[in-house]
């Protein structure tokens, strides 16, 4: 699901719609408190209705928090995923990955496409990340590979990338690749 597209801000029969502030890094953690002590969950995933890494700060919090064990009896074998646009590194000015290093288990980065003017179509990224985001998304997926114990590239069958192309990308790249069925 994407912000990008006419959506309603329901997803699997939740209303994600905040009313309010995004929430401190304290008030998600005890959100996972809570959903931990309703029933067990195998993974954290950080998403975003953008982009995650746009609130690095508040991600490096949480996720430091359990990787520490911060937030018993959450345990410590929980996996740590990052849904990404790959632009996080771009957005922040500076290469993140090494902050993610030892608190993300996996990235999974939607890359979409190995057509770079494909990709500025699919992703309609704001115009100050649109003339370096191709390559700086493809930056952050080969430190992703190097950094991150599971890094994937995403795209979505039937949106109209050559997924061959798409698939060859990923292994040049080191990333496994993951085709997604659009909703």
């Amino acid at each position: 699901f994407c912000i990008k597209h006419a959506w309603k801000m329901k997803y699997r029969g939740n209303d994600l719609a905040l009313g309010r502030a995004e929430p401190e890094p304290g008030e998600v953690t005890e959100l996972i408190r809570g959903e931990w002590a309703r029933g067990a969950f195998k993974e954290l995933v950080f998403c975003g209705y953008g982009e995650p890494t746009m609130r690095l700060g508040a991600l490096l919090a949480v996720a430091g928090a359990v990787k520490r064990g911060l937030l018993a009896p959450v345990p410590a074998g929980l996996k740590i995923r990052l849904n990404t646009n790959g632009l996080g590194s771009l957005v922040n000015g500076r290469d993140i990955v090494p902050e993610l290093k030892g608190l993300v288990d996996s990235a999974h980065i939607s890359l979409n496409t190995a057509d770079p003017e494909q990709w500025l179509e699919m992703m309609r990224p704001a115009p100050e990340y649109a003339v370096e985001g191709f390559k700086s998304v493809l930056a952050f997926v080969r430190a992703s590979v190097d950094a991150i114990p599971e890094t994937a590239v995403t795209a979505i069958r039937g949106a109209g990338a050559d997924l061959e192309k798409f698939s060859a990308l990923a292994k040049e790249l080191g990333a496994n690749c993951r085709l997604r069925d659009g909703l």
